[in-house]
């Protein structure tokens, strides 16, 4: 077995986990605001999963594109909407994590549509960042499974970093592969020239 096949074996049972944990979660969660939290970081990953796993190549249209762009903002106003629910409810561990998922969310965004040359000052910024962050998430995922009133929470918190950690996978293995990414770049120029002609 290739350690590419070994990859995507582990990748989809690991999503396979997530969703099937997310299904017991969600069928425990009391409000709106869990409810449609948990809903939308499920439609972001598959977006970002897609996404990372293809940057070495261009969009087929301007369909999968705006497929694309509407998937994100759908998930990205109800995740923000969610998010400030946390703060409204004084939900203070939930907001903490969420705030965290959604700097992790923009630091990969960064990497995934901003051309640089992931080396130097730009490496060691990325780096701290994702280190600061993930270190919040961790600390939210320890303090469940400390608390162990809600078990599910803790094994949710756990199964996001893992799967989180495969996406990252994919946009370090494209970084490796891609010294000058130009690809990148001509993704980014075509989902430009697509804004200017729709």
């Amino acid at each position: 077995m290739s350690k590419r096949v070994g990859f995507n074996i582990f990748k989809w049972t690991v999503y396979g986990l997530l969703a099937l944990n997310t299904y017991f979660f969600l069928r425990t969660e009391e409000t709106l605001t869990e409810f449609l939290d948990s809903a939308a970081w499920l439609v972001l990953l598959g977006v970002m999963e897609y996404e990372s796993s293809s940057l070495d190549s261009d969009y087929d249209g301007p369909w999968e594109r705006r497929a694309v762009i509407a998937a994100n903002v759908f998930a990205y106003a109800v995740i923000v909407y969610a998010w400030i629910g946390y703060f409204r409810e004084e939900d203070w561990v939930d907001a903490i994590n969420a705030t965290g998922w959604l700097g992790v969310c923009a630091v990969l965004l960064y990497q995934m549509y901003a051309p640089g040359d992931y080396e130097g000052a730009e490496k060691t910024i990325v780096n701290g960042l994702k280190i600061a962050l993930y270190g919040v998430l961790v600390g939210c995922a320890l303090w469940w499974t400390w608390d162990a009133s809600k078990p599910l929470d803790a094994i949710d918190a756990w199964l996001w970093l893992v799967c989180f950690a495969v996406i990252e996978m994919n946009v370090f293995g494209f970084e490796q592969a891609s010294p000058a990414p130009e690809a990148v770049a001509a993704r980014a120029d075509d989902a430009q020239a697509g804004d200017r002609a729709s």
